[in-house]
């Protein structure tokens, strides 16, 4: 076994567990764990900014949804600036869904593992 790994360890898919149903094989690995804690985790995010009582935004901000408005402001003149086009705002939500995967999975949480 050597020091050096290579850089492209962090991108093997591990099989944990697997299911085979006839020809259908529903097999749980490490990229299927982080897809799922990377949607609970922007889904207690989003959620912890709206008011339990009535389901709306608070009137003055708090931390979390201040980070949430400027990195939302961020890309959306990322990406209107970058399309030069009218209809560049329909291209937002992908972009904007994107951006928060690839930086939630750079949190390496199964590497050690």
């Amino acid at each position: 076994m050597s020091i050096f790994t290579s850089p492209l360890e962090q991108f093997q898919v591990l099989p944990i567990f697997s299911i085979n149903l006839g020809f259908i094989d529903i097999s749980v690995t490490n990229e299927v764990i982080i897809l799922l804690l990377i949607a609970f985790f922007s889904l207690v995010l989003f959620f912890s900014l709206v008011k339990t009582n009535d389901n709306t935004y608070f009137i003055v901000p708090n931390r979390w949804q201040s980070v949430i408005e400027i990195v939302y402001k961020m890309i959306l003149s990322l990406v209107t600036e970058n399309i030069k086009n009218k209809n560049s705002q329909y291209f937002f939500p992908l972009i904007f869904s994107v951006f928060f995967f690839i930086g939630f999975s750079k949190f390496d949480w199964f590497n050690s593992i």
